[in-house]
């Protein structure tokens, strides 16, 4: 039987990743941090999924080990010598972290004379496995010739509803039927290769993650902020809010007329891709996203190349409508979260420095063009409707 490690044993790991791998029939063994979950999963030797679409019913994902990355070092270097893929969800940011055991791991199986292995970053970024594998090279634990003839590095895009649940007495994970896992298919040993069962295997992955990004990262970041400043708590209920609800389509479709212009993808696969993964998904029974948790990081979600101003720039130079993509980005000009340290930064500076120059500073946006002026249109009619509704 084949065996694959995954790094990162919780909601994504298990849930997503943990049980396409499972389906694919492989033998799982997951590397974490968290003492509890290893032990568990070492004991039990399986865990369990609760399928939200299907009235939380029951799915046993069996066949499964774990080994500590922190007390155990040596069982993981073990473990990814045994390993015929190799698959984290730790986040991005925790890359860096994983990266020096990954790279001991692989060193060991070219001592060790093994074919090359799969290994793959499923992590919600975009070009996830490069941040990995540059994050070897940075460790100093690896050279680039060790790693290219000890593995191929495809990148991923990932999306799936995954919750903690606990039914009939038993903990486990709630997932949702829909998901994606997108593969570059050029990255393989062999490009036939279907290492995991259920992903889609393509020849142009930047047009996918740019579709997951400009679509479901967009409507979910923007429904936030609207959100917020009309008073609500939760996306989930600001999507119940039928004229916040028909500004988030607006949004989403001014990104999808880009997304079809500039690769091609039919309107209605594009349709049916956010009824799907996103407005169906918005609406699971039982799904509670906090606007404060889904708004954090504002100067990240305004960058040029991000959720908002990405496709916004995407539209004004390809001459299609953005003014609902400003809107957005113009309600997270005013996003406040004093636990968040982006959001704290940024109301800072536009105190002391005004908003043109804030619009300037984080979104790049030039001073002197047309888009410019629109989005500082934007920006004050949404401050005097903030300030509207906060005396209502």
């Amino acid at each position: 039987m084949a065996t694959a490690i995954h790094f990162g044993a919780g909601k994504i790991g298990l849930g997503f990743i943990g049980d396409l791998l499972h389906q694919s029939g492989y033998h799982i063994v997951f590397a974490d941090v968290v003492e509890k979950t290893v032990a568990q999963l070492k004991e039990e030797k399986q865990y369990r999924l609760f399928l939200i679409d299907h009235d939380y019913q029951e799915q046993v994902i069996d066949n499964v080990d774990a080994v500590s990355s922190i007390h155990n070092p040596d069982g993981v270097v073990e473990a990814i010598t045994h390993a015929d893929v190799l698959t984290t969800s730790v986040m991005a940011s925790n890359l860096p972290k994983v990266a020096p055991l990954i790279a001991r791991g692989l060193k060991t199986r070219l001592e060790k004379h093994l074919p090359k292995m799969t290994v793959m970053a499923c992590e919600n970024a975009i070009m996830g496995t490069d941040i990995l594998v540059k994050s070897m090279l940075d460790s100093g634990e690896i050279t680039s010739e060790q790693l290219n003839r000890a593995a191929v590095y495809p990148n991923t895009a990932v999306d799936r509803v995954v919750f903690e649940g606990h039914h009939n007495g038993q903990n486990g994970i709630e997932v949702g039927d829909a998901y994606e896992l997108v593969i570059e298919k050029e990255r393989l040993s062999n490009p036939d290769n279907k290492p995991i069962e259920g992903a889609e295997y393509v020849e142009n992955l930047e047009m996918y993650l740019q579709r997951k990004i400009y679509l479901i990262n967009c409507g979910h970041a923007i429904s936030a902020y609207l959100g917020q400043a009309y008073g609500y708590q939760t996306v989930q209920e600001a999507l119940h809010d039928e004229s916040l609800l028909s500004q988030v389509k607006a949004a989403m479709e001014e990104s999808a007329a880009a997304l079809e212009m500039k690769y091609h993808f039919s309107k209605k696969s594009l349709q049916t891709y956010m009824d799907t993964m996103f407005f169906k998904r918005m609406m699971t029974p039982g799904l509670s996203d906090p606007v404060t948790r889904v708004g954090r990081e504002p100067i990240r979600k305004l960058a040029p190349n991000d959720r908002i101003m990405g496709p916004a720039n995407e539209c004004e130079d390809l001459g299609l409508s953005n003014r609902h993509l400003l809107r957005g980005a113009a309600y997270a000009l005013l996003f406040r979260d004093p636990a968040d340290k982006q959001a704290v930064e940024l109301q800072h500076f536009i105190d002391k420095e005004g908003v043109a120059a804030a619009i300037s500073h984080y979104t790049k946006t030039s001073s002197e063009s047309p888009m410019f002026k629109r989005l500082l249109r934007e920006y004050q009619n949404a401050k005097a409707k903030r300030i509207t509704l906060n005396r209502a």
